[in-house]
Formats: C-alpha cells, structure tokens, sequence
C-alpha cells in the first residue's frame, strides 16, 4: 500500500493559505467598492466599510498575536 506522504502543519513561507487568499480578495473588493466612481446603492457602500474595518482589525490582532509570541520565546 501507498503511504500517505503528504506533510502537515504550517504552510512554507512562500505560499498563502486558503484564509490569507480570502481575506485579500475580501480586502481587494472592499476597496473597489469604496473607490467606485458609479453611484451604489448605499447598503452596498457600508457592508464594504465594514469589511474593510474588520479586516484591518484582524491584521492589527494576528500582528499583535505574532509579536507578543516573539517577545515570550525571549
């Protein structure tokens, strides 16, 4: 029988993960909505604004999370 061969645990440096693909797509079309010069529907304008704000505070969490685990390993 085949071995499954297949590694686990964090992803290499080089490759995004499912989760940082959909939070930059997220990000990216938030951005596109807000900076849209055709008049949209008013609802449609502050969902992005509130996907834009929640996507910056998970980056302000996960930066803070990375760098409070740094300062412990010292």
């Amino acid at each position: 029988m085949k071995e499954n061969q297949e590694q686990t645990g964090l992803p290499e440096a080089g490759k995004s993960t499912l989760y940082n693909r959909i939070k930059e797509t997220l990000a990216v079309a938030s951005q596109l909505v807000l900076a849209s010069p055709l008049k949209l529907p008013p609802k449609v304008v502050v969902v992005a604004k509130y996907v834009a704000l929640t996507l910056g505070v998970l980056e302000a969490v996960e930066g803070a999370a990375g760098k409070g685990t740094e300062d412990d390993e010292d």
